[in-house]
């Protein structure tokens, strides 16, 4: 992944440098905000959008600029003004695109899609991307001049394993985020990691980097308040309450033994891998739905199901005669 920004105010500045994915692109956005943290941050995916319509969401476009434009409409560099503008996955932007961008760069002047009118912008604008810019350069898919104009100075984004400690103050902040969200009207004190998890986090070797780590944090927390009522004070979780097995690409680092719950390891009977899914599945399904003072709906956003895919799935694991509420 290549990292840029560039402020065109009276202090502009370029960075580039190559990280990969998942180490927390956004994260950093908002980090190097801050000097702008009382204006806009505005973030586009630029991967996501039909190569028809980029124009308008970057640049916006006046009323009959194309079949549709029935009004005036600010784009994401005037909605940024005086802010910052994130673009993700930059390489993905068309090469007419990518000239009209660099022309905004240079002069801070924009033209709406369908306009003769010149908008000034003062912008802080970061850019990523997952590909090889300077390959697509040697095949002609990305511009030279907008690429050297994003490779002035580097800000390295190391990947999660290269991190050390950061991994336990972040899986920190996911706890409190996942305290925030699960504690509500449940008396939970607090979600903590006890030694066999800071354990297991310091050995893994994160794949998936910072988006691995907050999805396993939320799993597991799920997964540690599975079947404890009443709710206690403090919720430990521990290295059993992680499941690596669900890394991207199957690239998980073996847990010590050292790390595991040695008595709850030794005192588990051989079990079949269908009935483990199950019985994990079952577990996640009450927690959420105590969570949510059983509001199917709810928990089904929070799980990523649709409510009926839910309802469904809890009647095959016996969770029958529930799923009417919510």
């Amino acid at each position: 992944m290549f990292w840029g920004q560039h402020e065109f105010s009276s202090e502009g500045s370029w960075r580039l440098a190559p990280c990969e994915t998942g180490v927390g692109k956004e994260l950093v956005a908002r980090g190097a905000a801050c000097r702008r943290a009382a204006r806009p941050l505005i973030s586009l995916n630029c991967a996501a959008l039909p190569e028809t319509l980029v124009e308008s969401e970057l640049f916006g476009h006046v009323r009959g600029a194309f079949s549709g434009a029935v009004a005036d409409r600010r784009g994401k560099f005037e909605l940024a003004d005086g802010g910052t503008l994130f673009l993700d996955e930059v390489a993905e932007l068309p090469l007419a695109v990518q000239a009209k961008l660099l022309r905004v760069l240079q002069g801070g002047q924009l033209q709406r899609l369908g306009s003769d009118r010149e908008h000034r912008v003062d912008v802080r604008m970061i850019v990523a991307t997952n590909r090889d810019l300077a390959t697509g350069v040697r095949f002609r898919r990305f511009r030279a001049d907008f690429y050297h104009r994003l490779s002035v100075y580097p800000l390295v984004v190391p990947p999660l394993r290269e991190r050390g400690q950061d991994v336990l103050l972040l899986a920190g902040n996911f706890l409190a985020q996942n305290h925030s969200r699960l504690g509500l009207g449940l008396g939970l004190g607090r979600l903590r990691l006890d030694t066999s998890a800071r354990a297991a986090l310091l050995a893994h070797d994160w794949p998936g980097n910072v988006r691995e780590l907050e999805h396993l944090v939320s799993r597991s927390a799920l997964k540690a308040l599975a079947g404890q009522s009443p709710r206690p004070r403090i919720v430990s979780l521990r290295a059993r309450h992680f499941d690596f097995s669900l890394a991207p690409e199957s690239e998980t680092a073996a847990v010590p033994m050292v790390a595991r719950d040695a008595p709850n390891a030794s005192a588990a009977a051989p079990v079949d891998l269908r009935t483990l899914t199950a019985a994990h599945q079952r577990q996640c399904i009450q927690a959420s739905l105590e969570c949510h003072g059983h509001n199917w709906a709810a928990a089904a956003r929070e799980l990523g199901l649709h409510r009926a895919n839910l309802v469904r799935l809890a009647r095959r694991l016996g969770l029958a005669g529930q799923g009417t509420a919510g």
